[in-house]
């Protein structure tokens, strides 16, 4: 509206500005007029009419001809020149502080409908979790009563990939259920694809249990019942599913029979990738007869089934049953073809490394049951903690992260246990590793005043307690250190000095309690850390930083004792352990994750220090976890370098290494 008002007095002021000059032009002229006419002082005839009076109108009429003149010129200046200054420059700035505002508003309308749609969504989707959840507990109390009123059927010993009995459809979910001998691990439907040409996709139920077997049913009867029962049901969250999925249930229990298939996972691998890659939630059953592709509902069904059936195999090869019956390599799928003989000593020489790793692992004290449960014959470890598991409590390490616990199948991870990775876990085992973490509960309580309420919390549990208690347990142990026996009086300084010496005498034991007992992360612990500077050999410029990393050819004490390892200045840890050439000191270091590319004063990392030592063997460990060769020392050289300094690389393997990796 304002705008608008000064638009309009700035469209009538040119007028009036016209129209105060024409009648300042006028008054002028009339002036003029006048006094041409008659205002005359010396001519008599002018006197006579009044000539001086008429001069005095003329003066009058031309000051006021000149004041309107001025009015004019005052408006014109005064009034039109800002009001255009407010139009073309205030009033354009308002316009776009405006324009500014409106978009600010828009985008605020927009942001706050995505937030109510999101917000919608979210509590939809917690609805939804609810109601499955509630679903998933009325099916449970379902197959709970139909096993109860089912017969009791036992299932065949027959082993193999084939066909092993038919029975009736409604004893389907009773086999599924707990026995006296065998406990259910997971079970559920799954879309299986054919072996045929077509390839198509059929619903399938899959059971798997305690003993490593996974079996799927398949309906042989009506195939309108067997294709009701399979496809019907995608509306489960409805009011009336549960007695839709009862009466389907029933129909096909008098319609037909169901074929059992059982899978041999002794001889499987399983893979998260299928042979299609435009499938998704798809993983693959391989084994040496035939491949399952087999589709979950979901990312997280799918994920657990992986998990669950890699830990079966993992049973299955442990299990009594391996060594009791051998494995019959003849093929029971339709081509009948036998394993070449490759693929036998290939299995068998990986059956027989696991058993030696195995019985390596078995023979260690305390490695006879879990560390957590302390449930009998555990064929899961944790490779920096050094202790062994069972498979329930190796899914809760899992959740912890690598950084905390690195979990590893004792069966199936045939490559991992390299013989340093064994002398580790002789160096400690569960016996050794349980006195550390649980110090205080091996402790007596009348000695370790004010922990007695904070034991009373904390109890280990057995092989027989819940996933949940389990879970807590090795949270409380492993996160939060709750049974570790600290010592108050120690220091991040003497810490730091007793690993020092550990690693300096190889003392495996002590390392590794030091590592768990500290208050602080003291793995990269320095020289510089332990030591006062006036023992510095380099006293360090600060007002040059060039003068921070010297040449080490330049040093005196290597050059007085032609030894590299004279020098420890800003030294670490495993700078130590490189040099003292013992392989379980260096693994436990990597384990607890040493800093493997950290650099001492002449700006040399471990890995130059194991070319200059000649520990070619320690240099080919460092490079394969990740040692960078490119990094230059205080005199511009890389590792490849130095190496070449020192005469011809006569081990192949580490030459290819660091010319691969510089």
């Amino acid at each position: 509206m304002a705008a608008d008002n000064t638009g309009s007095i700035g469209q009538r002021l040119p007028p009036t500005m016209g129209v105060l000059g024409e009648a300042s032009t006028g008054v002028s002229a009339f002036a003029d007029s006048l006094e041409e006419f008659g205002a005359g002082h010396d001519d008599p005839v002018s006197v006579s009419i009044g000539g001086p009076v008429i001069s005095k109108f003329v003066n009058t009429l031309r000051e006021l001809s000149s004041y309107k003149e001025f009015l004019r010129s005052q408006v014109e200046h005064v009034l039109l020149e800002r009001l255009t200054n407010f139009m073309t420059v205030d009033l354009q700035e308002a316009k776009e502080s405006r324009r500014r505002f409106d978009k600010a508003v828009h985008s605020y309308d927009q942001l706050l409908f995505f937030f109510q749609v999101l917000t919608d969504a979210q509590q939809s989707k917690e609805q939804s979790k609810i109601e499955q959840d509630r679903f998933e507990k009325r099916i449970q109390e379902f197959r709970t009563q139909s096993d109860l009123d089912s017969q009791q059927v036992e299932p065949s010993n027959v082993d193999g990939n084939h066909v092993y009995r038919t029975i009736p459809y409604k004893n389907v979910e009773a086999t599924s259920i707990s026995t006296a001998d065998k406990e259910v691990i997971k079970q559920g439907y799954l879309l299986k694809r054919s072996a045929s040409l077509r390839a198509d996709w059929k619903r399938r139920f899959f059971v798997l249990d305690n003993h490593g077997s996974l079996y799927y049913y398949r309906n042989t009867g009506n195939k309108s019942a067997g294709s009701q029962h399979y496809y019907s049901g995608l509306g489960e969250h409805r009011s009336g599913v549960f007695r839709r999925f009862r009466s389907r249930h029933i129909r096909s229990a008098s319609q037909g029979s169901l074929d059992c298939n059982l899978i041999d996972l002794r001889t499987s691998l399983i893979k998260l990738d299928a042979e299609d890659t435009d499938l998704r939630l798809c993983f693959r059953i391989i084994s040496p007869q035939v491949t399952y592709t087999l589709q979950a509902e979901n990312g997280a069904d799918r994920m657990d089934w992986v998990n669950k059936i890699t830990a079966a195999i993992a049973t299955r090869l442990n299990s009594h049953f391996l060594q009791q019956s051998p494995i019959n390599y003849a093929s029971s799928g339709p081509a009948g073809d036998e394993l070449s003989l490759d693929q036998k000593q290939d299995y068998n020489q990986r059956v027989n490394m696991g058993d030696d790793v195995f019985t390596t692992l078995r023979g260690i004290p305390g490695n006879d049951a879990c560390a957590e449960c302390n449930a009998p014959d555990p064929d899961w470890a944790s490779l920096n903690l050094g202790v062994l598991m069972c498979i329930e409590c190796s899914g809760v390490h899992r959740n912890l992260g690598v950084h905390i616990s690195k979990v590893r199948s004792v069966t199936l991870d045939v490559k991992v246990w390299e013989p340093t990775i064994l002398d580790l876990f002789r160096n400690l085992g569960n016996a050794y590793c349980n006195g550390v973490w649980e110090g205080l509960l091996h402790f007596d309580h009348d000695c370790e005043k004010g922990s007695t309420n904070k034991l009373e919390l904390i109890t280990k549990p057995s092989s027989k307690d819940s996933f949940a208690l389990k879970e807590k347990y090795i949270q409380a142990k492993y996160l939060e250190k709750a049974l570790v026996i600290k010592d108050e009086r120690e220091t991040n300084l003497t810490a730091s000095t007793r690993i020092w010496e550990a690693v300096q005498s190889k003392n495996i034991r002590e390392i590794y309690r030091l590592i768990v007992t500290a208050d602080v992360n003291v793995i990269n612990t320095k020289f510089d850390d332990i030591t006062s500077v006036d023992a510095y050999h380099h006293h360090v410029d600060t007002q040059d930083e060039v003068k921070k990393r010297h040449d080490p050819n330049a040093c005196q004490r290597i050059k007085d004792s032609n030894d590299s390892r004279n020098c420890l200045q800003g030294c670490s840890l495993l700078h130590v352990a490189c040099q003292s050439g013992d392989p379980v000191l260096l693994e436990l270091l990597l384990q607890f994750g040493a800093d493997i590319n950290m650099r001492d004063y002449h700006g040399r990392t471990p890995l130059h220090h194991c070319i200059a030592s000649g520990n070619n063997a320690f240099a080919k460990v460092l490079l394969r976890r990740g040692a960078r060769p490119s990094v230059e020392d205080g005199g511009g050289l890389s590792v490849l370098e130095r190496a070449m300094e020192m005469g011809a690389i006569a081990d192949e393997e580490l030459f290819l290494l660091l010319a691969e990796c510089h």
